[in-house]
C-alpha cells in the first residue's frame, strides 16, 4: 500500500462538550485543517509515489527524503519513506518514519498500523494491540486495522471471539472478498464453536 496522498485537506472529529462547531447531540464537530498543497509540491510527490510504484526504491527514497527535509508539515512523505523501508526489512528505518509521520499528524491511521505491525513481530503484543486500537479509534473503517488487530488477536493472544469480529469488519469494509480471509473466519467460526 502507498500511502497516495499528502495530507488530507480537512477531516471531521467528535469531541463532548464544547458550544461551538456543528452540535450532534452533546458532542460538536471539531473540523482540522491542514496546509494547502501547492501544485509543484503535489507533482513532486506524484512522481516519488510512481518510483514507488516502479519498485524504484533508491529513487523513491531520493526523492521522499527532499520532500520530508523540504516540506517538513507534510506527513506524507514519512509515511511512504516507512513503507518502503518497512519492505526492504529495515524495520528501525521504518520505526523512525513512522514516528515522525505521527509528529506531524498523530492521527495517521497508516502509521499507527505499521507501528502495530513491526509491534507484533518484536514481540511487543500490548504495544501492537494499543497502536491498532488508537488507529481503529482515529477511523473505525480503516480495513488494514481490523485486518492486522484480527491477527494479533487470534495468533498472538489468543483472543478468537474478538479476532473473529475484526476479520468479519475487514471482509464488510473489503472491496473484493479476500478469500484468504474467508477461510480464516470459517475456521475460527468452527474452533469457537467447540
Amino acid at each position: 500500500m502507498i500511502v497516495l496522498t499528502m495530507a488530507v485537506t480537512g477531516c471531521a472529529t467528535i469531541e463532548s462538550g464544547g458550544s461551538s462547531g456543528g452540535a450532534v447531540g452533546d458532542k460538536k464537530i471539531v473540523k482540522k485543517v491542514y496546509p494547502a498543497v501547492d501544485p509543484k509540491i503535489t507533482v513532486a510527490y506524484e512522481m516519488a509515489l510512481r518510483s514507488m510504484r516502479a519498485g524504484d526504491t533508491a529513487k523513491a527514497e531520493q526523492q521522499l527524503k527532499k520532500l520530508a527535509d523540504d516540506y517538513p508539515q507534510f506527513s506524507g512523505p514519512h509515511n511512504n519513506l516507512g513503507i518502503l523501508y518497512y519492505r526492504d526489512g529495515k524495520l528501525d528505518e521504518a520505526t523512525t518514519a513512522f514516528g515522525n509521520a505521527l509528529k506531524i499528524n498523530p492521527d495517521s491511521v497508516v502509521s499507527l498500523n505499521y507501528l502495530g505491525i513491526i509491534s507484533r513481530g518484536k514481540g511487543e503484543f500490548k504495544q501492537a494491540q494499543d497502536y491498532y486500537e488508537k488507529a481503529l479509534q482515529v477511523d473505525p473503517d480503516y480495513a488494514y486495522a481490523h485486518l492486522n488487530y484480527g491477527i494479533l488477536l487470534e495468533l498472538y493472544m489468543g483472543k478468537l471471539p474478538e479476532a473473529l469480529v475484526h476479520y468479519k469488519r475487514y471482509q464488510e469494509l473489503n472491496k473484493e472478498d479476500d478469500k484468504k480471509v474467508s477461510g480464516w473466519i470459517v475456521d475460527l467460526d468452527r474452533r469457537i464453536k467447540k
